[in-house]
């Protein structure tokens, strides 16, 4: 790992940390602003060293299937942007392995050489239309660029580059190519087209090698499966195989899917175990993340080109609150303490209500008002408790940079405390900080500050519980109410 967390400099009590705040999501009265903490109570963020920040760092998974229909629709750019990503990973994953970008929606079954088809529904493997150009418009109006997922399962070297001059000819600068999507799971069709670990290292090598002769100015990523559980072909059995391959000569970076498992939990029931859910899953991300850099070659860089939680959508545990959100966004700052991670993309953009940054264009979301799991109304393409909190987030990391960890005095795999400050290309400050806690907490800042926050089980799509605020600090001291983020500009 590549962190030294407790570092931070406190006056003169640590963190004064006040009562519990957070009710749990019952539904009584909506929680009240708390006031601001003493100076003399503050902590002093302890900068860090700086790293390098891309632009594109907070980007999303964007299953393109999900807005068919939908393109034009000023309500889905408006949603997206207010997102800030720093860009857009099309046509999604699982689509991508049976894409065609001529057609512009799934290539129709049968595969030759695979024995099953694509796993969609008969009305999705029906649409078509949302090809380079189309898509392109999309993208611009949004403001954000691509990360293209190649097809290595029904589609060959030349048609994918072939995708990506397409692509070029239209004005959308492809930079960043990932080959594949979950190949190491032995499913049908991965295991029929990738039999062994060394037949997709070998193909990973033929493929990178071409692209960049062919076509440049590409960056390309390697997939590789979760080091934590074995879910096809073991990590170490696939690196060895990379490794033997020598397509790290033109791999670039390791694309991997850091998913936190929640099977067999039930929804949280105290603001203690929302703090220790998320130190949970801050654990696991650096066990995570310490393994794969294990096997890392010297210079190459790691993409999260997924994560969330595992959970379903008819009983989710978090899906829906703000916890779900809250602890999204702490993964997301704690991501940037591994220097070799220079992309997050969250899954998804809009999906399955209990993953999604949107709202689905039906207009249903998953939603924890009352402490339990509800499916709600909520007008399509806004945003639900992962969307508000990362686009804080994407606010503060817009237009890439650096990055600076602040230190807080704590370590965040236990109390899940978090300050960062993102430097600009052309100079200019934010500081992020967020609280996963059930007290609040006074830190030493100046500025303008832009918060959010509210019971850990708040149901966030329909409104409900959360507090909005934009201030002036005074004193210089900020107050960082439990369970909440909060960005801050000069």
């Amino acid at each position: 790992m590549d962190r030294k967390r407790t570092f931070g400099l406190v006056l003169p009590m640590a963190l004064a940390l006040s009562a519990c705040g957070g009710s749990g999501g019952s539904g009584q009265s909506s929680p009240q602003p708390q006031p601001p903490a003493q100076p003399a109570a503050s902590i002093v963020p302890v900068e860090g060293p700086a790293r390098d920040l891309p632009a594109d760092y907070a980007s999303y998974n964007f299953n393109l299937l999900r807005v068919s229909g939908q393109v034009e629709s000023a309500a889905l750019v408006q949603g997206l942007r207010a997102l800030n990503p720093g860009g857009l990973r099309i046509p999604g994953g699982t689509p991508g392995e049976t894409w065609s970008w001529s057609r512009g929606g799934l290539r129709p079954p049968p595969y030759p050489g695979l024995p099953a088809g694509s796993g969609f529904s008969a009305e999705i493997e029906a649409i078509s239309g949302l090809t380079p150009s189309v898509v392109d418009r999309l993208l611009d109006q949004v403001g954000t660029p691509a990360l293209l997922s190649a097809n290595m399962l029904t589609a060959d070297l030349d048609e994918n580059i072939a995708d990506i001059r397409a692509f070029r000819a239209v004005g959308q600068p492809i930079t960043r190519l990932e080959l594949g999507n979950e190949e190491y799971f032995r499913t049908p069709n991965p295991r029929a087209r990738f039999p062994t670990a060394d037949q997709y290292a070998a193909t990973a090598a033929a493929w990178s090698s071409q692209m960049k002769r062919d076509v440049g100015g590409l960056s390309i990523a390697a997939i590789s499966p979760p080091p934590l559980r074995t879910v096809g072909v073991p990590f170490d059995d696939w690196m060895d195989a990379l490794d033997r391959s020598g397509a790290w000569a033109t791999i670039d970076a390791v694309a991997v899917h850091p998913y936190f498992d929640l099977a067999g939990q039930t929804p949280l029931a105290s603001p203690q175990s929302a703090e220790a859910f998320v130190a949970s899953m801050i654990r696991h991300d650096d066990t995570f993340l310490a393994r794969v850099r294990q096997r890392l070659p010297a210079g190459k860089a790691i993409w999260i080109t997924e994560w969330n939680v595992f959970e379903t959508q008819s009983a989710p545990v978090t899906g829906g609150s703000w916890i779900g959100g809250l602890g999204a966004a702490a993964r997301a700052l704690n991501f940037l303490d591994h220097s070799a991670v220079d992309l997050s993309v969250f899954h998804v953009a809009i999906g399955e209500r209990q993953w999604s940054a949107l709202v689905t264009p039906d207009g249903l979301a998953a939603d924890f008002t009352e402490g339990r799991p509800l499916v709600t109304s909520a007008p399509p393409f806004a945003q639900t408790a992962y969307g508000a909190a990362l686009s804080l987030l994407g606010e503060a990391v817009r237009g890439g940079g650096t990055a600076q960890r602040l230190g807080l005095g704590q370590d965040e795999a236990s109390k899940p405390l978090f300050g960062y400050r993102f430097r600009s290309l052309n100079g200019e400050v934010r500081s992020l900080f967020l609280n996963a806690t059930p007290g609040s907490v006074a830190v030493r800042a100046n500025g303008r500050a832009r918060q959010l926050s509210a019971p850990y089980g708040a149901g966030v799509s329909s409104g409900a519980g959360v507090i909005r605020r934009d201030f002036l600090i005074s004193g210089e001291s900020l107050d960082l109410p439990a369970f909440s983020i909060t960005l801050v500009t000069p």
